[in-house]
C-alpha cells in the first residue's frame, strides 16, 4: 500500500513538473521572440540614424566645399560666340561672395590647344561616353585661352588671387549654335584628365 501511494505521488509530481516545464519553455520562446524583435528594431533604428548622419555630413561637406571654392562652378551664359561665353564665366566670378575683384586682360581662341585637345579626345572612351564623334569634335570643340586678374576675400576662401592664365574647353550645341564651357585648366596647364 505504501508503494501505491508513493507511485501515485510520483505520477502527480511528474505531471505537475512536466506542465510547468512546458509553460516555462513557451514563456522562454516568447521572451526570445520579443528580444529578437526588439534587437531588430534597435538595429534598424541605428541603421536609419547612421544613414541620416552620413547624408547630413555629405550635404554639409558639399555646401562647405562650394562656399570655400573647392567645388567652383562657372556661372556662365552660353553664347553663339565662344569668347563671350568665357567672358561671362569670368565676369560671373564677381557674383560669388568670396570674390572681391575681376579684371580681364585677354581672351582668345587658342588654335594649337584646340588641335591638341581634339587629338586627345578623338576615339577616346570619354568622347564616346559623351556622344562626341570624331567629326563632331573637329567642328564643334574649341579651346579658349583667358588671361585675367582675380582678387579673393581670404576670410571666405583659400583660393589664391593674382594673375590667371587659363584654358576653357567649349562644346557647341549643333541645334542652337550655343557654346558651353565643359572644362577648364588651372593657370595655363591642361587639366589632369587631359595630360598625356
Amino acid at each position: 500500500m505504501n508503494t501505491d501511494l508513493i507511485l501515485d505521488a510520483f505520477e502527480k509530481i511528474d505531471d505537475k513538473y512536466v506542465i510547468e516545464a512546458k509553460e516555462h519553455r513557451l514563456m522562454d520562446a516568447n521572451i526570445t521572440t520579443i528580444n529578437s524583435t526588439a534587437k531588430k528594431s534597435r538595429s534598424l533604428k541605428h541603421t536609419f540614424i547612421l544613414v541620416a548622419a552620413i547624408i547630413a555630413s555629405l550635404a554639409l561637406c558639399g555646401f562647405a566645399a562650394y562656399e570655400y571654392g573647392l567645388f567652383d562652378t562657372w556661372l556662365q551664359k552660353p553664347s553663339a560666340y565662344p569668347i563671350e561665353t568665357v567672358q561671362s564665366a569670368i565676369e560671373g566670378q564677381i557674383k560669388k561672395e568670396y570674390t572681391l575683384a575681376v579684371q580681364i586682360d585677354e581672351i582668345s581662341i587658342d588654335e594649337s590647344e584646340t588641335k591638341r585637345m581634339i587629338e586627345r579626345y578623338t576615339g577616346s572612351e570619354l568622347a564616346q561616353s559623351r556622344g562626341w564623334t570624331d567629326d563632331y569634335l573637329a567642328e564643334h570643340f574649341l579651346a579658349v585661352r583667358a588671361k585675367y586678374y582675380v582678387e579673393y576675400d581670404h576670410t571666405k576662401t583659400f583660393l589664391d588671387d593674382g594673375h590667371i592664365d587659363q584654358f576653357f574647353y567649349l562644346i557647341e550645341d549643333t541645334e542652337s549654335g550655343v557654346w558651353t564651357i565643359i572644362d577648364n585648366s588651372t593657370n595655363g596647364e591642361p587639366t589632369a584628365a587631359t595630360v598625356p
